[in-house]
C-alpha cells in the first residue's frame, strides 16, 4: 500500500487529531480554564468513531482512556471504562447520528458525553479517590460546545451549508 492510498490518508488525519488532543489536554490549564476544559481526547475519539467506525474500536477507546488516566494522574482505567461506553453508546447510535445537522448532533451527543462524565465520577466515588463536587461534570459542557464546532467545521468543509437544512 503507497502512502497516497486514502487508507493512509485517513489513519494519518486520525493519528494527527488524536495527537493533537493529547497535546491540547498537556497545556497548562489552571483555574476556570481547567475548570471548563472539555476533554479533547474524548471528543476527537468519538467523532472518529462516528465516522471512522472500523478504525476506532473498543480497544482504541480503552487505550486512549488509560493514556487520559495517566495524563489526569486520576484511578487507573477511569476514564478507560467511561470512554469504552461512550464509544460504545455513539456506535449505537450511529445511523441517528448521522443524519442530523450539527446543532441537532451536538444535541444528541450531550448525553453521551455526560454520561461519559458520569461514569468517570461514578468511578472516581468508587475508588479511593472521590471527587469532592460535581465539578468534574462541567467539561461536559464544553465538549458538547466542541463537538457543535467540529461538527459544523466538518459539515461547513464538505460543501454543506445552512441552505441543506430539510
Amino acid at each position: 500500500m503507497t502512502p497516497s492510498t486514502p487508507t493512509a490518508g485517513n489513519w494519518r488525519r486520525i493519528l494527527g487529531s488524536l495527537a493533537l488532543a493529547v497535546l491540547l489536554e498537556q497545556l497548562p490549564w489552571s483555574g476556570w480554564a481547567l475548570a471548563v476544559r472539555p476533554d479533547f481526547v474524548l471528543v476527537v475519539m468519538l467523532f472518529w468513531a462516528l465516522h471512522q467506525p472500523a478504525r476506532i474500536s473498543f480497544a482504541a477507546a480503552f487505550f486512549l482512556g488509560l493514556l487520559a488516566d495517566f495524563q489526569d494522574g486520576a484511578v487507573f482505567g477511569q476514564h478507560a471504562v467511561a470512554y469504552v461506553i461512550g464509544v460504545y453508546m455513539v456506535l449505537y447510535l450511529r445511523l441517528r447520528l448521522l443524519q442530523f445537522d450539527p446543532f441537532r448532533q451536538a444535541a444528541q451527543m450531550a448525553p453521551i458525553l455526560l454520561g461519559v462524565q458520569l461514569v468517570v465520577l461514578l468511578i472516581g466515588w468508587l475508588a479511593v479517590n472521590p471527587p469532592t463536587g460535581l465539578d468534574i461534570l462541567i467539561p461536559a459542557l464544553s465538549s458538547i460546545v466542541l463537538w457543535y464546532l467540529i461538527a459544523l467545521f466538518v459539515r461547513l468543509w464538505h460543501g454543506k451549508g445552512a441552505q441543506d437544512r430539510a
